[in-house]
């Protein structure tokens, strides 16, 4: 039996960025993680009518940024799975397949605020374990304090520790307007969306 703790990062990652890498590498130091499954979605619910990168595109920058991480790892489990991803089918159907004693997910104050509009929200805060992280604009206390978490409460870990307000529709904004996006997001990333002329 495995004794080891990972988390799974999930998101559109169009493209990934340093706020990804820094937060997932202070997450994984701070509750003694052994691995963090970076793990791009392949059609969000919530993003049905925005533009989003195609999906190898973004596996492809994904795997540039995490390549030299031991404790970094890619799935595109989700990538490959038919219709929309939902976080719900993620935990009844890859979890299992773990071989983790505990198995969380990262995500943000604003998607903890939206939880309970996602699929199946009962299910998940039940069966699922959660690490939430600041995001601008809530507060994750307030949001807690709320009755509809309180059954779920053993269930939710919060990191509040630092904070990096870097986006990746800033960094899609900059590539648009023509600026520079040097030190936003690493070196083999800006490269690989100025080769495939991306953004644009």
């Amino acid at each position: 039996m495995s004794k080891k703790r990972v988390a799974i990062f999930g998101g559109t990652f169009d493209p990934p960025h340093l706020g990804h890498l820094i937060l997932a590498e202070q997450i994984k130091n701070y509750f003694d993680l052994a691995e963090i499954i970076f793990m791009p979605a392949g059609k969000p619910p919530h993003k049905k009518n925005k533009d989003i990168l195609p999906d190898q595109h973004r596996f492809k920058m994904l795997k540039l940024a995490i390549d030299e991480n031991p404790k970094f790892s890619l799935s595109d489990w989700e990538l490959k799975k038919d219709g929309y991803s939902y976080t719900a089918n993620t935990l009844s159907e890859f979890i299992p397949q773990l071989d983790a004693e505990e198995v969380f997910f990262i995500i943000g104050a604003d998607s903890l605020s939206e939880i309970f509009k996602w699929k199946d929200p009962k299910f998940l805060l039940a069966e699922g374990k959660f690490i939430v992280f600041n995001r601008p604009g809530y507060n994750l206390n307030e949001i807690l304090k709320k009755e509809q978490y309180r059954p779920f409460i053993n269930n939710i870990w919060t990191y509040q520790g630092l904070n990096i307000e870097i986006s990746s529709s800033l960094i899609r904004k900059e590539i648009r307007n023509g600026n520079s996006i040097r030190y936003l997001t690493i070196d083999k990333i800006k490269k690989y969306i100025e080769k495939n002329n991306l953004y644009r």
